[in-house]
């Protein structure tokens, strides 16, 4: 299974997605209230190597939703509470060390607040920068 499969399916198991709204990979559909995990662009996964090879590694993604977005405060503001309650999430996952099902992994959490990424007349899409860390021994 492939890094991104997994991260998917762990994320599925977050509390606050919406039921049976669509979770994607790289893609997000035309509904209002789904979700993709989007693997970044441009980054080195090797954080460190040892000696014989064994390497400490991170594997950056975003995490996605397309959003209601209005004039209405009250709308606005539970979807800034929806990607704070995501990266508490993570934050007490990590805590407890519930992690993706992928060998060695160590660390998984967010490196950025839910933001605004790009809007139309009556959606977001929100964005939260996030990581996964883990050892590949050789």
């Amino acid at each position: 299974m492939a890094m991104i499969e997994k991260v998917r399916e762990y994320i599925g198991t977050c509390p606050y997605l919406k039921d049976f709204a669509p979770l994607g990979v790289d893609y997000l559909t035309d509904n209002v209230t789904t979700y993709s995990i989007n693997e970044n662009a441009g980054y080195d996964p090797i954080i460190s190597e040892d000696i014989v090879g064994n390497q400490e590694r991170q594997f950056l993604f975003t995490f996605d939703s397309k959003l209601i977005w209005n004039e209405d405060i009250q709308n606005n503001i539970d979807n800034s509470k929806f990607y704070e309650n995501f990266r508490e999430w993570l934050e007490e996952n990590n805590r407890n060390e519930i992690y993706p099902d992928i060998k060695g992994v160590y660390e998984i959490g967010a490196t950025t607040s839910g933001y605004i990424f790009a809007t139309n007349a009556n959606e977001a899409i929100y964005r939260i920068q996030c990581y996964l860390k883990y050892y590949k021994e050789v």
